[in-house]
């Protein structure tokens, strides 16, 4: 998302994604078939060793893209509409929301006042860490938006003044106060989730956390071994555990998760067919057609929502 004023200890500017700027009227929109979506990377928004940093954010219109971090907001003023996986919500003073690496959205301010927020960027690392250990059996995590969050601001203000100061202990204190909005948002989620839930330990376990590891990672160049490892399991045994857990092979599965996430952006961008191929994770446009038209029964230029 643009960019307003940026805190951390110094020397955090460093490089900035393309469309993070210092004013409103310098955010860029992107019109139609102009450019591709942009992937906003954690390069240069970080210093070394970082795994948070605060930002104080004055947005006018932000065009589509993602992140390759994970960045919680909470808007201090003015509203937008917020178009996220193609899906419109309202944002407004008091509202919050995590996008994960996996997700892509917009800002269209609604009013003249710039839509003002806290931006926490979180390494990705960092942020999945923590969200397995608050709630490792999630489903249908993060929330796409919490409204009326508005007790949660002073906690913002702490992380962004802490970030600004730079004092002895602020990256333990910032990380532990970002821990506590996570599980206020986890309980607002489901009232009888928390900290304290935890998966049993055995295969299906390892198994759950494999899929969420697809889910967040699906744009990636993913092989079964790779995902295996992650569940410390053989490929084989894996295999066989994971069709039996979801209902559908590896490969299936993972490429039902890239169609998916295409089929979004075909309906709700004005990308082309081959900056959507690429960018649910496919490298061959052939073979993207003919997976998208087995799967939804035309070709991928017929999914367009405009």
């Amino acid at each position: 998302m643009g960019v307003g004023t940026p805190g951390g200890p110094p020397g955090a500017e460093g490089r900035r994604p393309r469309g993070w700027t210092d004013t409103v009227d310098e955010v860029r929109t992107r019109g139609p078939g102009v450019e591709p979506l942009e992937r906003y990377t954690v390069d240069g928004l970080l210093v070394r060793d970082a795994e948070i940093r605060v930002m104080r954010s004055a947005l006018g219109r932000v065009a589509v893209h993602w992140h390759d971090f994970y960045e919680l907001v909470f808007v201090i003023a003015g509203t937008a509409r917020h178009v996220l996986n193609g899906v419109e919500q309202i944002v407004k003073p008091g509202s919050v929301f995590l996008l994960t690496p996996t997700d892509f959205h917009e800002l269209i301010p609604t009013s003249d006042e710039a839509l003002t927020c806290y931006n926490v960027v979180i390494d990705a690392n960092a942020a999945e860490r923590e969200l397995d250990e608050l709630l490792p059996s999630r489903t249908g995590w993060p929330p796409a938006v919490v409204e009326s969050f508005d007790e949660a601001e002073p906690d913002f203000r702490r992380l962004w003044d802490e970030s600004v100061a730079g004092r002895p202990g602020s990256a333990a204190l910032m990380a532990a106060v970002l821990r506590c909005i996570l599980i206020e948002l986890i309980r607002r989620r489901d009232p009888t989730s928390g900290a304290a839930e935890h998966e049993p330990p055995g295969a299906q376990a390892e198994i759950r956390r494999a899929v969420l590891y697809v889910d967040r990672h699906f744009r990636e160049p993913l092989t079964l071994a790779a995902v295996a490892a992650q569940a410390h399991l053989s490929p084989n045994y894996f295999s066989e555990r994971f069709r039996q857990s979801t209902g559908t092979p590896f490969q299936a599965y993972l490429q039902q998760r890239r169609l998916r996430f295409a089929r979004s952006l075909l309906v709700s961008t004005d990308l082309g067919v081959t900056e959507v191929c690429h960018a649910a994770g496919f490298n061959s446009l052939s073979y993207f057609g003919r997976a998208y038209r087995r799967r939804y029964g035309e070709a991928p230029s017929a999914g367009r929502g405009f």
